[in-house]
């Protein structure tokens, strides 16, 4: 949804006229702006449409507010209806606490005109649970009783502006930002204030006034985030967390309201975090030696049964979410998230069946694995040229302008994969790294269990990534080995629902934290000769 402000820096402490569209937005909560890089100008994707003074696009990062500017935020939807969301700054007012006026103004009127049949349940009846991921925030209300979700909440995590993976959040955690304020206090205020809209509003539809008991299951950056916990020690050797979590905390101590208690998953290490523990809770059958693969905005892995496993964890996310590719994008409308090879043509499927405007993470494998096959790249990911090219593809190939080349050091060409959208050389690259990344991973969790891919029992895929790509697809460029393949499986949202399991039963709270106590932590960073493992996993 496309938001429309317009900045008035005299009545507007928190700004000056040396703040950026991208500082001045973050410190008032205003959620929409993709940025990858972290507002570092190297992605691209921050642009928004200045209508006053000027009627253009300019890049959020790089371009300085001035007084009486209109700024309009966000992706227009296809709805049929040309009204946008109108949100006007003119005395620095915070978007959240407007939103949250609103929604105390909906609490009182559906009060006044409930029916007798829909009266407040006891606050004993009421749980909720929340997967707190780096690109998208899941929230529960759980009817305690019955054991049903009766509620369900999901969007974006509005720290995206700070980057799009917890090593740029950790770098801007430490800062101090134009607003004179911590990144860590703003990115903390943004969760707990979209939680706290989240929780009021699934409260009020549902006609309860309190939750008894919260879990959270999130990355260990998330949750220290989340509890305004510094997360710097976690970029520097040797990643050593501030809280492992695992225990019972004060909702009200982070001004998270409605809530008696909140439990959050204990992490295992700085990378493997409360959501492995918690899909692992819920998924794995402690009697099949499972390879346990969550590939989200970052990628963690385990493996093992019964009472022993190892994990690591790998760099590898943001290029399969679409952060970093030229025309990556999330997994919304206008996505291509299916790419596949009818003889000489590329077919291609659009979420929403609109109009084609980027690819999505599923969209970005397809077509790794279809370029591939087609012969249009080669074992090392170069895409072909001239006669090396297949006749029937050469159509398909052409030459990137320089200036669209995204700072590529390869020559610059790109295929088309539907009309207006195209991957580059750089893009392949970016996305071997990821790929060799998550493959050299799973090769020193072998070693390190000792056992080889013939031993495995299940391979599951959690995380709404892992959910909706191509299995084929992954195993044709090497994401996993090609003998898993008929042993995969998807688990959806294992973290939400493991969330949604300790939320009910003090038991599964309980496996949780076995399961934590069970699993050894390889830092990949140190181990030996994991720099070739991963070099040879990069190519085909």
């Amino acid at each position: 949804m496309q938001q429309r402000i317009t900045i008035n820096l005299n009545t507007d402490s928190k700004t000056t006229d040396k703040t950026t569209i991208l500082e001045y937005c973050r410190s008032h909560g205003i959620a929409g702006i993709e940025t990858p890089c972290g507002g570092k100008g190297t992605c691209g994707k921050c642009k928004v449409t200045v209508t006053k003074p000027y009627y253009k696009d300019v890049l959020a990062c790089r371009t300085r507010i001035c007084d009486g500017m209109e700024i309009i935020v966000g992706r227009k939807e296809s709805t049929g209806t040309k009204e946008d969301s109108m949100v006007v700054l003119t005395n620095g007012e915070n978007v959240s606490e407007k939103f949250n006026e609103h929604v105390n103004r909906n609490v009182v009127l559906k009060e006044e005109t409930a029916n007798e049949s829909e009266k407040v349940r006891s606050n004993e009846d009421t749980l909720a649970a929340c997967d707190i991921g780096t690109t998208t925030v899941v929230c529960y209300l759980i009817d305690k009783e019955t054991g049903q979700i009766i509620s369900t909440r999901s969007a974006a995590n509005p720290q995206r502006s700070f980057g799009a993976d917890v090593l740029s959040r950790i770098e801007a955690a430490g800062r101090i930002e134009a607003s004179s304020e911590p990144g860590l206090k703003i990115m903390q205020t943004q969760i707990v204030s979209l939680l706290n809209g989240f929780i009021s509003e699934m409260l009020t539809e549902c006609g309860r006034t309190k939750v008894s008991r919260f879990s959270v299951a999130g990355n260990t950056v998330m949750c220290h985030l989340l509890m305004g916990i510094s997360p710097e020690k976690l970029g520097k050797a040797p990643f050593m967390p501030d809280e492992y979590f695992g225990r019972a905390f004060n909702p009200l101590d982070i001004g998270l309201e409605n809530c008696q208690t909140m439990i959050i998953f204990p992490t295992v290490s700085g990378f493997v975090g409360g959501d492995i523990t918690a899909g692992m809770m819920e998924t794995v059958n402690r009697n099949e030696l499972t390879l346990y693969l969550d590939i989200g905005t970052n990628g963690e892995m385990a493996l093992g049964k019964g009472d022993r496993y190892v994990c690591c964890a790998t760099a590898a996310g943001p290029a399969f979410e679409g952060a970093q590719i030229e025309m990556g994008m999330p997994a919304s409308k206008g996505a291509v998230d299916k790419v596949w090879l009818e003889g000489r043509r590329i077919k291609y499927s659009v979420i929403g069946n609109d109009r084609p405007v980027g690819l999505c993470g599923s969209g970005l494998i397809d077509a790794l694995a279809l370029l591939l096959k087609a012969g249009i790249i080669d074992e090392n990911g170069t895409i072909l040229s001239g006669q090396e090219l297949p006749i029937l593809f050469r159509s398909y190939v052409f030459e990137v302008e320089a200036e669209d080349a995204a700072q590529s050091t390869e020559t610059s060409l790109a295929v088309h994969i539907a009309p207006g959208v195209y991957i580059t050389q750089e893009d392949i690259r970016k996305l071997q790294l990821a790929k060799g990344a998550i493959a050299a991973g799973i090769e020193v969790l072998f070693k390190e269990y000792g056992c080889m891919p013939c031993n495995i029992d299940v391979l599951t895929f959690a995380g709404g990534f892992g959910n909706y790509i191509d299995k084929a697809s992954a195993a044709a460029i090497g994401l996993f080995p090609q003998e898993l393949l008929d042993r995969a499986k998807e688990v959806g949202n294992a973290a939400g629902n493991g969330a949604v399991s300790a939320a009910l039963s003090q038991e599964a709270w309980e496996r949780a934290l076995d399961i934590s106590g069970d699993m050894r932590y390889i830092e990949l960073a140190s181990y030996p000769h994991f720099d070739e493992m991963y070099v040879e996993h990069m190519n085909f």
